[in-house]
């Protein structure tokens, strides 16, 4: 099991392919590095790719909370760093695109183009979710099934195909996450606000969303768009928080075109 020890944190990771530029993909909640399989393999025929389990979930330590996402900003480039990376490409998702914010603002020298998927850049600037998204990720439950029951269908858009979400919510369920670790994931959620800096984020920056977001609703990445400078913003319709699980080659194509030069 692969595991890189990132200051007082251990943290499995995997890696597929060797080409240059490195992508470093960066997981929200309550992902970890398998969900990224299916476009992380397809990526992988190109350049290297590394994903990994964020500090407080997976296979990854856990540590007392609360946590900030400049903490496990540290950590992934920490993790970067073990790996003999000096620069790479990000592409974060959810909290996994506040982290990969605070990566590109506190080490710009470690990026070398950017990829927002559904985030946001602090809740004070976001679109309000629906009731629904608040209470699944905050109810007081010891049954994470429960718990992914409630989440899962929130991560797609309406029209979903049901096969996709029965797969994902019987995989979901059966990856239990640390209940501290969980809640100090969500702290750092709460806590995230990089709204004043995005200005100062010097990466090309592509931003990314489904018009059916109802975790992170599409009106967010509109501000990250007006904030960071020279930034791009595509939406990928008929999809959801998870739009690359929904539309796999779509999502790819724009990633890979973005990568390889295309502002």
């Amino acid at each position: 099991m692969p595991i890189a020890r990132a200051g007082e944190v251990e943290l499995y990771y995997e890696q597929r392919g060797s080409r240059f530029p490195p992508l470093l993909l960066v997981a929200g909640i309550p992902a970890i590095a398998s969900d990224w399989n299916l476009l992380a393999e397809r990526l992988a025929e190109s350049r290297r790719v590394v994903t990994y389990d964020n500090r407080g979930s997976g296979q990854s330590s856990v540590t007392p909370g609360p946590y900030t996402t400049k903490q496990l900003a540290a950590d992934a480039v920490r993790l970067l760093e073990v790996l003999g990376i000096a620069r790479a490409d990000v592409f974060g998702m959810s909290m996994g695109g506040m982290i990969a914010q605070e990566i590109a603002l506190g080490w710009p020298d470690r990026v070398r183009r950017l990829v927002l998927g559904c985030t946001h850049a602090g809740a004070r600037h976001a679109a309000p979710a629906p009731r629904e998204t608040g209470r699944a990720f905050t109810m007081q439950t010891d049954d994470w099934g429960e718990r992914m029951r409630a989440l899962a269908p929130l991560a797609f858009a309406r029209e979903v195909d049901d096969g996709m979400l029965e797969r994902f919510t019987e995989k979901k369920s059966k990856e239990a996450q640390d209940q501290e670790g969980y809640a100090a994931q969500i702290e750092a959620v709460l806590s995230h606000d990089t709204y004043d800096r995005l200005p100062e984020i010097e990466a090309p920056t592509l931003i990314l969303t489904g018009d059916d977001d109802r975790i992170i609703p599409a009106p967010s990445s509109d501000v990250l768009h007006l904030r960071i400078p020279r930034s791009r913003l595509e939406v990928v319709e008929g999809t959801g928080h998870l739009f690359f699980l929904e539309k796999p080659d779509e999502t790819i194509e724009l990633i890979q075109g973005f990568l390889d030069g295309a502002v």
